[in-house]
């Protein structure tokens, strides 16, 4: 059965997110992956939050850019959080967004290369290991002083192939970005799996993000989701918009009038191919195709912040989670 999870995004205030973690774990969620948005509410302490108000769900970040801290930093902060919350936690580090990290003066160089350096360098200290190299980050006998007994699965983010590929052959885990289609998630598992093998690596687990609009009928929450997909699929075509087979109508409708036109032309069949959007039943159904196609875990990005613990109620009666778990 495909875990169900939900993305408690950086837009969230931070004093709403102890009381909507309670409500996720009470809904009966597997996961709250919490993302690190600049300059919104921060991956690390969201994190730390989210678990020190619940007790029993699994907490993930998703995900922390790797040109921004040094894997010595993001080290040590894992292992905070992974020995205060043995099992509860995993990490996840991505390249981040280009304007963002302009802002910071921090290029975004070689991400294969970076990528590599940092998932190594953090998974051998919190391994207890001792590191001293020179590279893109310098360590002259860096070791922590408290490495987690057990430590957290470390997740990629990964859309391209290139990194998909890296993801396999180094991660525990890859965070596929909204906007996954089955036909992306099984493109992705086939690539993954081949070079997981080649490395000698066991099963690495796919945890894919998905807009999410739950409402009593298809039509209403198409409607909500609209924009929200508008909004993403306005950033032009790519490797998802290939796998849903849009991505030529998108660039004509793209090219012709922007994402106002894309808002109001964009077909019906693109947000159901794109979101899980329904209702109960329809949802849970897109949830399932994700999960045949070598999904793991499904994480929920709800289309609209307002009453979220009221949306969170709510979806967890309307999937059925408590009977799930």
């Amino acid at each position: 059965m495909t875990s169900i999870g939900f993305v408690l995004g950086s837009t969230l205030p931070p004093v709403l997110l102890p009381e909507t973690s309670k409500a996720l774990e009470s809904a009966g969620f597997d996961s709250v992956w919490v993302s690190e948005d600049y300059f919104f509410t921060g991956g690390v302490s969201g994190a730390a939050v989210v678990l020190g108000a619940t007790e029993r769900i699994h907490v993930g970040i998703g995900l922390l850019p790797i040109y921004v801290r040094h894997p010595a930093l993001s080290a040590m902060e894992a292992a905070t959080l992974a020995g205060a919350y043995p099992h509860r936690f995993s990490l996840g580090f991505g390249s981040g967004v280009k304007f963002w990290l302009e802002q910071m003066g921090q290029p975004q160089s070689a991400p294969l290369g970076a990528m590599r350096e940092t998932v190594g360098s953090v998974r051998a200290l919190l391994e207890g290991e001792t590191l001293t190299s020179e590279g893109r980050f310098t360590f002259d006998g860096v070791k922590l002083t408290f490495p987690p007994e057990f430590p957290p699965p470390i997740y990629i983010g990964a859309t391209g192939p290139k990194m998909t590929a890296l993801s396999g052959e180094i991660a525990d885990g890859v965070l596929m970005s909204v906007l996954c289609t089955p036909e992306f998630v099984a493109n992705s598992r086939r690539v993954i799996d081949a070079a997981a093998t080649a490395a000698g690596r066991g099963h690495t687990k796919i945890t894919a993000f998905a807009v999410f609009s739950l409402a009593d009928t298809v039509e209403e929450a198409r409607a909500a989701a609209r924009p929200v997909v508008a909004d993403y699929l306005s950033l032009g075509s790519g490797e998802l918009s290939k796998a849903a087979g849009i991505s030529d109508e998108l660039d004509a409708i793209l090219a012709a009038g922007g994402r106002e036109k894309l808002l109001a032309e964009m077909p019906d069949s693109w947000i159901d191919r794109v979101s899980i959007c329904g209702d109960g039943p329809t949802a849970l159904a897109a949830i399932e195709a994700l999960g045949a196609a070598g999904a793991d875990e499904v994480a929920l990005m709800p289309v609209e912040s307002h009453d979220l613990v009221g949306q969170v109620e709510r979806a967890g009666r309307m999937l059925g989670l408590s009977h799930r778990n």
